[in-house]
């Protein structure tokens, strides 16, 4: 797993890297105290892990903020924030850390921590090449998630929409959000989006939204209702 590090207090810095050594899932460190270059090496580097110094007086940002642009671009990476002020926790919620370390540093805690994080990185990994298999009377289709641009339910009968074609389930939206990654959204009570597939959304009537999607010329509802957490998701 690779690690980002940002923290401006060479002390703090070294007692974490030293740590982090000493975790056999982490196989790269990278580490600054600059928010600008945290959110440069985060670009080139597509951390795994982001461990954030919520307070910098070294920097022009805080990492709240840095977390922030971090998440603009990279959604899938880890955050945990290192702080020794619990006040920053409704501030952060924008950028959805996973967790927080609170100064001093426990350090069995901090290792467990690692060491979770690392397990489900893994397990996201694998949701790459997982296959959705999926029978429909005497049919059965092997889907990569990947390849889900939506899925819609008429009927008590659902439609995967993929650019290779539609294929139809008895199963419900209810059992694929159970299936499916944090990469889709259920935004609609007849919808579920990838969110890695969306182009553009835009008001329409009563308040609720359209979501037109790359390459494909159908479109799926959001509902208004949806809306705040699809935004959240998004980093907006």
């Amino acid at each position: 797993m690779k690690v980002l590090l940002l923290e401006d207090e060479e002390y703090n810095r070294d007692f974490i890297r030293q740590l982090l050594k000493e975790i056999p899932v982490v196989r790269e460190i990278m580490e600054t105290a600059s928010g600008e270059e945290a959110i440069a090496l985060a670009q080139e580097n597509r951390p795994e892990l982001i461990l954030l110094d919520i307070e910098l007086d070294k920097s022009d940002l805080n990492g709240l903020q840095v977390a922030r642009n971090i998440y603009s671009f990279n959604k899938e990476a880890y955050m945990v924030f290192i702080t020794a002020y619990s006040k920053y926790a409704i501030d952060s919620f924008e950028v959805h850390p996973y967790s927080y370390i609170l100064k001093p540093i426990k350090v069995a805690r901090f290792r467990e921590l690692i060491e979770e994080i690392a397990e489900k990185t893994k397990q996201n990994d694998r949701l790459d090449y997982d296959i959705l298999v999926v029978k429909h009377k005497n049919e059965i289709y092997h889907i990569k998630p990947g390849d889900i641009i939506f899925i819609e339910i008429q009927n008590n009968l659902s439609f995967i929409h993929t650019k290779e074609g539609i294929f139809e389930s008895y199963l419900s939206l209810a059992e694929f959000e159970m299936m499916l990654d944090r990469n889709f959204l259920r935004v609609h009570k007849s919808f579920i989006v990838n969110l890695k597939q969306i182009k553009q959304t835009r008001g329409i009537f009563d308040r609720s939204y359209e979501i037109e999607f790359y390459g494909y010329d159908q479109k799926a509802l959001m509902s208004r209702y949806k809306y705040p957490e699809y935004k959240r998701q998004m980093g907006l």
